[in-house]
């Protein structure tokens, strides 16, 4: 046991030099849809491996373990512009046989608006296995043209081989809706996404990521993760290229978290993304 857990670890450990060697290829993508978390965007817009508040919308899978309800909104501003603007507001609810998830996101302004609901079930499969299953449904108004809607999935998976190790998948989109309004139709992102998270020691860690949308290159992202007893939590990462660094500030104060995550793009300038959060203690 102790050698396949060595040789398991080795591998792990060889992906994660991989990773960081490639986090600025030539030629990638440097942006992300899941940036609406402010503690994703300051660990570097990594999160497919995380279980907190805010995996709703990461990788729902992340929830598996949650053992009580909570309640999360969230602001984000990418590169000041306040028509790129999105609003969240997501909550956890556990129950007998697994975890229910939800969220509501606004993204646009009033000529184009995209709105997306999105309702998960997550359940651990094992003690070191978790799945989610999501359906979301998407409506996109343009305030010439009329609005179209049309539900997609989202499948998420964390695993952890080792104590000090957690791999992360999540797929959205895999059977490629598309949105038709009036006689134009669009393509649904489907993005699929892998990564690792590894635990040096009880305070800090490292994230690493790919992922991989229809009709743009491969991004690869890197984040760390600082936390100072507990109750406060400093991040930074990188991603893409151009490439964007980021920089994040998590603290619970009085039973609420709050999260504020920064990214500077070196062509397109800051982007910032605020969120509050609030976990109900559990029932005895």
């Amino acid at each position: 046991m102790k050698i396949l857990s060595y040789l398991i670890y080795t591998c792990i450990m060889r992906i994660l030099l991989l990773l960081i060697g490639l986090c600025f290829p030539v030629g990638v993508f440097g942006q992300s849809i899941f940036v609406n978390s402010p503690a994703s965007l300051g660990r570097g817009a990594t999160g497919v491996t995380s279980a907190d508040l805010w995996s709703p919308i990461l990788n729902p899978a992340g929830i598996s373990q949650a053992a009580s309800p909570s309640a999360s909104v969230a602001y984000h501003l990418p590169y000041f512009v306040n028509e790129l603007s999105s609003k969240s507001a997501l909550g956890i609810v556990p129950f007998r046989f697994g975890v229910l998830s939800a969220y509501v996101n606004q993204y646009g302004y009033s000529l184009y608006q995209e709105n997306k609901v999105g309702i998960a079930y997550a359940r651990s499969l094992a003690p070191n296995l978790h799945a989610s299953f999501q359906l979301n449904f998407q409506n996109t108004h343009l305030s010439q043209s009329g609005s179209g809607s049309q539900l997609y999935a989202g499948l998420g998976i964390i695993y952890a081989p080792l104590d000090a190790v957690k791999l992360g998948f999540y797929i959205s989109n895999p059977e490629q809706s598309s949105i038709t309004v009036m006689e134009s139709t669009s393509k649904i992102p489907s993005i699929f996404i892998l990564g690792f998270n590894w635990s040096a020691s009880s305070d800090f860690d490292v994230s690493c990521e790919v992922e991989k949308q229809n009709g743009f290159d491969m991004l690869y992202k890197m984040g760390l993760e600082y936390s100072i007893n507990q109750r406060i939590w400093i991040r930074t990462g990188v991603l893409g290229k151009p490439v964007n660094y980021t920089l994040g500030l998590g603290f619970e104060v009085m039973g609420f978290l709050w999260d504020a995550g920064m990214a500077h793009n070196e062509v397109l300038g800051m982007s910032s993304c605020f969120g509050i959060a609030y976990q109900f203690k559990p029932k005895r």
